[in-house]
This record gives C-alpha cells, structure tokens and sequence, in this order.
C-alpha cells in the first residue's frame, strides 16, 4: 500500500480558448482538470458550484464550465444570473455551473486562469487534444497529488518511479513516455527558460534588509544621543530612587512607542506602494495576476521586525545612560561628550554610509543595465511594428476555414494605406508562444542534456516585417504549400550548431512532432533573440505556417508611420471576415519588447534599486548630518578656547573636515567590499555590464563622497563661526 493519498489525477493542461457569450466572444485563459480538482484542494464555490469527482472522465462528457471568481466580476460584474446560462467555448455549447473562489487563482504563480473545465472537454482544442486519452505517451498533463502526513518527496518519487516502470512494461505503446517526477508544486516559470523571479525576490529582500539595518543604526544613533542628553535627567531619576529596571523601561517603551509610530507610517506607504504595483501594466501575451495587497500577515511580520529594531536600539541605547550610577551621571553632564561615546556614534554612521554605498552601486548596477538591455542588439527592429493576435478556433472554425480567413486577412491588409509589408507568425520576438521541439540531422551527434532546438511557424514575409536579414538561401514563398515537400529556415545558431564544418543549406533535419517531420534547410537567417535578451540566442528553425498550420496566429505589420494608425482599420476588416473572431494582443513590438521575456524585468529592477538607493543615501545624508552636527554641538567649548588662542577657521574646517573625511575613509572600502559580496546576486540581472563594473563603482562612490560631504558642510560651517566668547560661557 502507498503510504500517500492521490487526488485521483487532479491534472491540469489549459491555454486559451474563446468564450463566446451573448454573441461577443474573447479570450480566455482555461484549465482542463479532472471532477475532483476542486475537492481534493478543499476549495468551495463563491457561487453555484464546482465541478464534482467523476466529471469529465469519459471524453466529450460534461459539458461545464467553471469561471474564475476576478474574471466573473470584472467580464459579468458579479451577474448572479450567469450560473446556468448555456455560453460557447471554440464554438462548443457548455453551461456555466458555477465561480470558483475569491482567492483562487490556479496553479501557477502570476498566471490567472479564467475558466475550469472538465478534462473530458479537451476535444474542444483539436483532435491532438484528445491523445490525452488515447495515447499512452501523452504527457501533456500535469498530476497534482497531496502527500500523507509524514510521507516524504522521496518516498513518493521512490513509488511513482516504480509505477510507471510498470506502467511501461503493461503498455508497450507506452515505451519511451517520460517518467513520472515528483516536486512541489511551483512551475519552473511561465515562459521559456528559467524563472528569474525566485533570485530577484532574493536580490531585493537582501537590498530591503539592508536598508532596514541602515534604518535602525540611524535610529540607533539618535537614540544615543537622546540618552546622552537625558544623561542629567536619569541620574537624577536615580538618585531619587528609581531602579536599573525602571529606568530601561522608561526608554524602551519610548523606543517601542517609536518603532510602532513608524510602523504606522510603514502601513500607509505601503498601502500606498501597493497600490501604484497594482497599476503596473504588463505588455504581455497572456493574463498575469499582480495581485500587490497588503497582506495582514505580511504586514504583522514587517511590523514585529521594526518593533524588534526599535526595542534592539532602544536597549543599546538604554545601557548607556540606565547603568551609569547617579554621582558619577551627574558630574558627566557638566562635560562635553566622552570619547567612547563619540566613537559609538561614528561607528554608527560608518556602516550607515557604507552599507548605503552598497544599495548604490547595486542601483547604479541596475541603471547601467538597463541602458545596456535597451540598446542591445536583438536581431530584430521592433520599431514601426504593429501585433495582433488572433485564433479561429475560438469560434469554431475548422483548420480550413482558418486557412483561407488568413489568406484573405494577408490580402487585405497588405494594401492598407502605410502599411510596408504583413506577416503571420505562431510567435512573435519575445513573446510567450515560442516552443522548443526536439530533432535529429545525419551525422550530428547531441550532447546529453541538450536542450532542444526552438521553433516558429511563420508566413512569407515573417522575416522582412521584423528585419531579420536573410544571409543565404531564400524567404517562405506562396508556392510552399501543404502539398510541397516541407522546407525550413534556420537561424545561424542552428547552423554552426548541427553543421559546423559545412553548408546548411540543403541538408535535411527530422523533427520530432507526431507524426515526424523532415524539412529541407532553404535559408539562413542572423540571430535573432527571440525568447530573452540577455541568454545566448539557441539554435532556431522556422517552418512555414502553410505547411504546418496552428490556428493561433499572430498578424504583425509593418508600417511607414505610427504603426497603431492602421489598427481601427485592421479591426473592421477582422469584423468583415469573421464579425465574432476576438482580437487580443494589440501593441506596438516596442511595448512588446517591454514585456515579461524583454526589459520588464529589468525596468523593474531599476526602478527599485534606484528607490531603495535613494533612500540608502538619504539615510547616509542624515546619518553624517547628524553625528557632524551633534559633534560640533559637543565642542563647541573646544572650539571657542582655540579660536581664543588664535585658531584661524581654516584650522577650524580642517578639525572638523578630518572627521567627516575619517567616516568616509572607513565606509568607503566597507561599501565596496559589501558591493562585491552581492556580486552573485546581481550577475544573473545584468546586460552589458558586470557586478564588478569599474566605471558604476566609481562614478557612485564618487557621488557619495559629494554628498556627504556637503552634508557635513553646514554644521562645520557654523563651528568656523563660532563666537569664541559665547563658546567659553555654553558650559
């Protein structure tokens, strides 16, 4: 007995499909689960119900839909009278039985599914979808199970991996299927390629910590020196009696007080915060969810490590001043400052300084990145260009009928005024469509863990719209049709990848679809980057979308001018061949370039490392200000006596400029060496420069130096003006 209880294969395999209702038809992200998903994760219906265990386990069955609690608020706003009503999904008749959850979004982080149906309804996306029930090799669907308690991942990989040996062994049609993998239930990512999101999470908690640690050594310091001027208070506290505990208690619920005072404040600017994140537009294929809310339980933790901040300082604060006894405090308040307490405070303000010459150079890093991402070579021109996407088979339309609505499509818009050339493409650059297929060529032998080749489907015309020169060989043309032998075009990663000392061109390769494909290599593209601008370009074909049609499509045009001015007119056109076919997608390939596999990552990455950069040197600006001016404060007495022996204020600037210049010639090189340490963290988000740029560390270093030295200027200035005779009677 398996020592694990199944959800009896509460799989999920989805894209997007066309929900047509009332005659107006748009796309939809959908999921494909088995009856008893919904059960087996304990979820209940916000309304009407969800699917039952069962549902769905006989092909074409159950016609259902389940809708998302978001997508039926925003689509339907909450119309309860939607539950029932016979809708259209790819022109199949199903019934909307319910709305899932309020806080239920799917499966994948950042990716909102917007409808449930039963897996007996796969049919509805082409007869490949139903192998999942035919074909032993199918394995398009993914297995969520929840383990027993105390049964551990490898116990249940140890039990899967027998299982589908056996599985094998009963079902030779079986042979070659991949096997069963156990793991926790966080896809790799949603596009091609690995998920960035986990290492930059990790990268701006490690910037948000520091900034915090430079945030409470400011408070520190500010503490300290609140208790140094309460020195006189509290001695006399003492000598009237008060106890050590009542006196740490005084300053530390002063500290808690403060430390919830800006906890407070944290709230708002993070409500705040939030609420600008929610407006962030991604340009991108599908629906992600940014769902940026401040949650209770995210806030309770931020707000207990700023009141253990506070409470931290507060008793470092509080053992200066609770333990000294009372004689000995209140002689101490009739003179300036101790030494030891001067240096506390400048060892302070040098970590402040050099951990917020860290978060610089990581922000100066990101900046410099940036710049680099937006002016690296892509392979590509995405200016001037207009996409769009659309799929037939949203309402219904077979594959021929597809064919011919995107030839007459391309007829059409072809003449429209401004517009230099149109194309279709399964993908665009930097898009999210792009797939990865595996293929053999004679003679090459691959590599264990190779990753496999990438490819798009594409029409005549694919390459010029998008720029990408042609070195050798010749463009798709009209005449490679379904009925011709199938030719390919490759990029030149390909090339020099399975024909390094020889000529593509006319060498044939198999592709591994079913049934297998071999196509004829007739032209050579450069490289382009297709799927991320930063990873090296991977070996690329292009094979023509007449001869292998998908109904999902992307039109992209090229225009003169302002490439959205034909879009009103691309719209009416659409309407006249197909008036309920949805059109999703419509961006310029400049904003598509700003999507999820282009800069928006690291537009993000900038805009918050300049953020907590900025606010790094704020602190570092108060923290000099501070420990400067509260040093001037302190000698003021020093400095009237030298001035009343002569001292020039030149001599007076120097005194106190080599304190500022100490603090600096400490912090410096700690920054550095904190900048350095972060190295790793930030190589894998930066385009065109390194973690150990020369030219960032030392412009921002630079910048640093200026800054806190202008900080340190006005306080140093009024010591130069210091009247000696006021100074000799301040004490």
């Amino acid at each position: 007995t398996l020592a694990m209880r199944m959800g009896g294969a509460p799989g999920g395999e989805g894209g997007s499909d066309g929900l047509t209702v009332d005659g107006q038809t748009e796309s939809v992200q959908t999921l494909f689960v088995t009856g008893n998903f919904f059960t087996m994760l304990a979820l209940r219906p916000y309304a009407g119900r969800l699917l039952l265990p069962g549902e769905g386990a006989t092909l074409g069955a159950d016609p259902e839909v389940v809708l998302s609690y978001r997508y039926w608020k925003a689509r339907f706003n909450g119309d309860l009278s939607l539950i029932g009503k016979r809708v259209l999904i790819n022109g199949t008749p199903v019934t909307i039985v319910g709305v899932a959850p309020k806080d239920f979004f799917g499966l994948t982080p950042l990716l909102e599914m917007q409808a449930y149906l039963p897996m007996g309804m796969v049919g509805i996306d082409g007869p490949e979808a139903q192998n999942l029930f035919t074909d032993p090799k199918a394995a398009s669907a993914i297995v969520v199970g929840q383990l027993r308690p105390g049964v551990s991942s490898r116990d249940a990989q140890a039990a899967l991996s027998a299982l589908g040996t056996q599985f094998n062994k009963d079902n030779p049609r079986a042979q070659g299927r991949p096997g069963l993998l156990v793991k926790p239930l966080h896809p790799p990512g949603l596009v091609s390629g690995v998920n960035p999101l986990p290492a930059l999470t990790a990268l701006f908690l490690t910037l948000a910590g520091l900034v915090l640690l430079l945030a409470s050594l400011n408070v520190a310091n500010l503490l300290l020196v609140r208790a140094t001027v309460r020195r006189h208070e509290m001695a006399v506290r003492s000598a009237l009696g008060a106890s050590r505990g009542r006196l740490l208690r005084l300053v530390l619920s002063e500290s808690v007080l403060l430390a919830a005072m800006g906890a407070s404040a944290g709230l708002v600017l993070g409500t705040i915060v939030a609420a600008m994140l929610r407006s962030i537009r991604l340009e991108n294929e599908i629906t992600l969810l940014f769902d940026f809310r401040v949650d209770w339980r995210v806030f309770c933790y931020t707000a207990f490590i700023a009141l253990l901040a506070g409470v931290l300082m507060g008793v470092a604060a509080a053992m200066r001043v609770a333990g000294k006894k009372a004689i000995l405090a209140i002689n101490e308040s009739t003179r300036s400052v101790s030494g030891a307490r001067q240096r506390l405070r400048t060892g302070l303000v040098m970590v402040q300084v050099g951990g917020s010459l860290a978060v610089l150079i990581a922000a100066g890093l990101f900046a410099r990145s940036m710049v680099g991402a937006e002016h690296a070579d892509l392979g590509f021109n995405p200016h001037n260009v207009l996409n769009l996407t659309l799929d037939p088979h949203q309402i219904g339309y077979t594959e021929k009928q597809g064919q011919t609505f995107y030839r007459a499509l391309l007829e059409r818009v072809r003449v429209l005024p401004g517009v230099e050339s149109a194309s279709l493409g399964m993908a665009v650059p930097l898009g999210e469509s792009l797939m990865e297929a595996e293929i053999r060529a004679p003679g090459f032998v691959a590599e264990k863990d190779e990753r496999p080749a990438v490819f798009n489907l594409v029409s005549p015309e694919y390459f010029g719209t998008n720029q990408i020169r042609m070195l050798r060989g010749r463009d798709f043309t009209s005449a490679d049709s379904e009925q011709t032998h199938p030719v390919a075009v490759i990029n030149e990663a390909m090339a020099r990848h399975y024909w390094p000392k020889q000529e593509a061109l006319g060498h044939q390769f198999t592709v591994s679809w079913k049934p297998e494909v071999t196509a004829e290599v007739v032209g050579i593209v450069t490289d382009a980057r297709l799927i991320d601008i930063e990873e090296p370009v991977q070996p690329t074909f292009y094979l023509s979308v007449a001869q292998h049609y998908t109904p999902v499509l992307s039109l992209q045009l090229r225009t003169s001018g302002d490439p959205l001015a034909p879009a009103a007119d691309v719209r009416a056109i659409v309407r006249s061949l197909a008036p309920t076919m949805p059109i999703y997608g419509v961006r310029t390939m400049e904003r598509a370039v700003h999507g999820l596999n282009g800069l928006f990552l690291y537009e993000i990455g900038a805009e918050l490392a300049g953020a907590l950069g900025v606010l790094g040197l704020f602190l570092a600006v108060v923290g000099v200000y501070g420990v400067i001016s509260y040093s001037v404060t302190q000698r003021t007495q020093e400095i009237g006596i030298r001035m009343a022996l002569g001292a020039r204020p030149s001599e007076i600037l120097a005194l106190m400029s080599r304190h500022s210049l100490l603090i600096l010639a400490v912090s410096v090189p700690l920054g550095l060496g904190i900048a350095l340490a972060m190295g790793t963290l930030l190589a894998d988000f930066l385009v065109g420069v390194t973690p150990t740029d020369p030219a960032t560390y030392a412009l921002v270093t630079t910048i640093l130096v200026i800054v806190a030295l202008l900080a340190a200027y006005p306080p140093t200035r009024r010591a130069m003006r210091v009247n000696p005779m006021a100074a000799l009677r301040h004490e």
